[in-house]
């Protein structure tokens, strides 16, 4: 998996103009779905229950739209794609088959690249919202991510590694990317320790600037226009507007279309459209990840996708800290885009599910001497 990303990673780097010349997205798909499905042989019981819950919930979905509903399957992959990757991700509880050596070297080949090529689109005006595998409101999720679960391993370089990262979140122009990096900084650099306070009150004020600084400039270039998730919002409480306590909790029937007048109001995000019948839209217009889980999944689905990701994390031997780091950093991102159902998502959190974790941790942390990165039972 990680040889796949930096291959394609060096393409999008020398892809001036566009964000990969290959079809990145895709192929990392195909190379996820295959991986998964080669570790299956060895599944740990708490990836077995993860198969067999999220595949069971896809399977009574599939059903119900096959009996009683008439929208496409790709449609309805779309919708459901973040319980096929959890029925997929529980082939990698506990597989031991990331060194953590190994990773920090990639995370910090990853943050170097992304660099590159953020810098260089930037500076000669090639791009003002670049990416190196897709846009960079999907793909920052991963270098974000593998820099939380590498940063205990990055030794000496962990200061310029995470100067590298946030420089580039800066000129990604990515507002859901400001806040990851925000949510990067609180869990691994905020400590209670108070010999430290004033340099972590120093630090969580420069990102937090930082971070305004990003939402400042994206409304500077909008012209004053009205903030778009605000409107897929309004699309979302006109939807719902009569729902009874048990949608909420349930979701709608699998693939409700949107009302004529939503799809017409949302007319620009016409690719959004169903891929069968180029007059119907669906959640997936919402943009944000929890208007559309809530609307197809209801309340008690978004639980059961977070309950079963925290039960895989923790029984893969991740600690809490970590694990919640991960987690949030992914939501975070469900505020503004497809966060769960996004394939650098599930590779992240692929990769914290299979680390190796047997060893000793750096004796050196962040925090100061003797001090560990992540509190660890290795």
């Amino acid at each position: 998996m990680l040889g796949s990303l930096a291959v394609l990673a060096v393409v999008g780097l020398l892809s001036p103009g566009r964000f990969n010349a290959a079809p990145a997205e895709l192929l990392l798909e195909v190379a996820f779905f295959l991986a998964s499905l080669s570790l299956v042989r060895r599944m740990t019981p708490a990836g077995q229950v993860m198969l067999v819950l999220a595949g069971g919930y896809v399977l009574l979905k599939v059903l119900l739209l096959l009996f009683f509903g008439d929208a496409g399957l790709l449609d309805f992959l779309l919708a459901y794609k973040s319980f096929v990757y959890v029925a997929l991700l529980g082939a990698w509880v506990g597989a031991d088959v990331f060194d953590r050596r190994r990773l920090a070297r990639f995370t910090t080949f990853l943050v170097v690249v992304f660099l590159l090529k953020y810098g260089y689109s930037v500076a000669l005006g090639l791009a003002d919202r670049p990416g190196v595998y897709l846009e960079n409101n999907f793909e920052l999720i991963l270098l974000m991510g593998v820099f939380l679960l590498a940063h205990p391993h990055l030794g000496r370089e962990r200061p310029w590694v995470f100067a590298g990262l946030a420089v580039t979140v800066l000129l990604s122009g990515s507002r859901s990317a400001a806040l990851g990096l925000m949510v990067v900084y609180l869990f691994i650099y905020l400590r209670t320790s108070t010999r430290t306070w004033p340099l972590q009150v120093i630090g969580t004020g420069v990102v937090g600037y930082a971070v305004l600084l990003v939402f400042s400039a994206r409304a500077q270039s909008d012209g004053g226009a009205r903030l778009d998730r605000l409107n897929f919002l309004d699309t979302f409480l006109y939807e719902v507007r009569d729902w009874p306590l048990w949608e909420w909790l349930t979701g709608s029937f699998p693939l409700t279309p949107l009302s004529p007048g939503s799809c017409g109001s949302l007319a620009f995000y016409a690719p959004l459209f169903s891929k069968t019948d180029p007059g119907v839209c669906y959640s997936v217009i919402l943009h944000s990840y929890f208007l559309r889980a809530v609307f197809d999944h209801g309340l008690l689905g978004i639980a059961l996708l977070l309950v079963l990701l925290w039960v895989g994390l923790r029984r893969s031997g991740a600690d809490r800290r970590p694990a919640l780091a991960l987690l949030a950093l992914i939501s975070v991102s469900g505020l503004s885009v497809s966060a769960f159902n996004n394939v650098f998502s599930a590779i992240t959190v692929a990769i914290c599910l299979a680390m190796v974790r047997t060893g000793t941790q750096p004796a050196v942390g962040q925090g100061g001497r003797g001090e560990p990165a992540w509190r660890s039972r290795e």
